[in-house]
């Protein structure tokens, strides 16, 4: 059983023993489990923003705890209903911006090699909406969507340019230079076109070092890219990160073998978002891994391949189970991961299987706003039971796209 109980941070008080559901890096505490013993302390985490924070009743002070539970009690009034269909209108309007989106990205190839200054605008517009949108919030959701029969390279560029957005903001990136990384995500692969390599001619390049090489003309893709954004007048860091977005950080990666400290930020960030896309939506959609799987998968056989700090910082944007991860509750349930707010990461929405709760056997469960349950374990697809599997219907490919609305505060959330 979870001993923390969430309260608002406005009833925060010395005396209060504590936990910080955030990643160690945005916090100034050595520790993320302490007792507030003094008003500087108690200062330092009103500044956090947090909209709630974890305390543990039984190893606080007495007299603030009965009080603090009170005020919890009087002051949260949990709904019962209305929640799946909160999720299903959030879910309309971020889907709406992310097939708009998808249909730029389809207009930005379709001019390529044709028009390439009309292909840089449409880019730049497109990239500068959402480093606006990412500058001037601090709390953004990831949400699983709807591929709606787009193009794999088309879902593919926009991935990549999403997570890259992320992560770089997560590594304090602004202004300018977040611009370029999200350019050069969004456009990394584009020197497909001309080649004509088709969306099945994907190399993962997980071999290990030295072994087989990538094939022509893929391995041409990269300098065809970076030809291409040459020729649309982008600057040397947007070429620099696409011509290294297959390079890994001990040598291994192709076309030039660079080390991590050959390669510049925003080339790592895009080799390693592009890697982990590719892991979740290989070319055969049957061998793709789950996104926790993925994320397994880098931190451990692959992890030699990536700065510390950027694969760390990966894992603190997404979370242990990013959205399109299969898990099961700590009740016994099984559901799939809908939507990650990267300022809590580690307390996911869930889409979850029931058959008594109606609304099509399906329940949304906000992790964050839940004093009991939790995430037992990441499971793979065969493990899904066939009903849950067929009710929660999952894309063949994982798409995903953001938002800035913050999520209201309750203490459960059901249909």
């Amino acid at each position: 059983m979870n001993r923390f109980v969430a309260i608002d941070i406005g009833q925060l008080r010395l005396g209060m023993y504590v936990h910080l559901g955030v990643g160690w890096l945005r916090h100034p505490f050595p520790v993320n489990s302490f007792k507030i013993t003094t008003e500087e302390q108690l200062k330092t985490l009103q500044s956090l923003k947090l909209s709630q924070i974890q305390f543990d009743p039984a190893r606080s002070d007495p007299e603030v705890t009965e009080d603090a539970v009170a005020d919890k009690a009087e002051s949260e009034k949990p709904s019962q209903a209305g929640s799946l269909e909160n999720w299903r209108a959030t879910m309309q309007s971020v889907q709406e911006r992310f097939q708009a989106a998808l249909a730029c990205f389809d207009a930005v190839q379709a001019m390529v090699p044709a028009d390439l200054s009309a292909a840089r605008a449409r880019s730049d517009e497109m990239v500068g909406d959402y480093v606006t949108q990412l500058a001037s919030e601090r709390d953004i959701s990831l949400h699983l969507m709807f591929e709606g029969g787009r193009s794999s390279a088309s879902v593919h560029g926009l991935n990549t340019a999403v997570m890259s957005l992320l992560l770089g903001k997560a590594l304090g990136m602004q202004d300018q230079s977040l611009q370029d990384l999200g350019v050069a995500a969004l456009l990394h692969d584009l020197g497909k076109i001309p080649l004509h390599i088709p969306a099945s001619d994907c190399v993962l390049n997980q071999m290990a070092a030295g072994t087989v090489q990538p094939t022509f003309p893929y391995a041409h893709h990269v300098g065809e890219s970076v030809a291409l954004t040459q020729a649309m007048g982008y600057a040397p860091s947007v070429t620099t990160a696409i011509a290294q977005h297959h390079e890994w950080a001990d040598g291994s990666g192709f076309p030039l073998g660079l080390l991590a400290a050959d390669m510049d930020m925003g080339g790592q960030i895009l080799a390693l978002v592009n890697n982990y896309e590719r892991l979740c939506n290989p070319p055969t959609a049957l061998t793709g891994m789950t996104p926790h799987e993925a994320l397994a998968s880098l931190y451990g056989q692959y992890r030699h391949r990536y700065a510390p700090e950027v694969l760390r910082a990966l894992v603190q944007t997404l979370g242990v189970y990013p959205p399109g991860s299969w898990v099961e509750l700590s009740d016994g349930s099984q559901g799939m991961v809908v939507c990650v707010n990267t300022r809590q990461a580690l307390k996911p929405s869930v889409l979850v299987y029931k058959p008594e709760a109606g609304q099509g056997n399906r329940q949304v469960v906000e992790l964050a706003q839940q004093l009991e349950l939790g995430i037992r374990r990441g499971l793979h697809k065969a493990q899904i039971l066939p009903k849950a599997l067929a009710v929660l219907q999952p894309n063949q490919h994982l798409c995903y796209f953001f938002d800035s609305s913050v999520t209201a505060v309750a203490e459960k959330v059901t249909s």
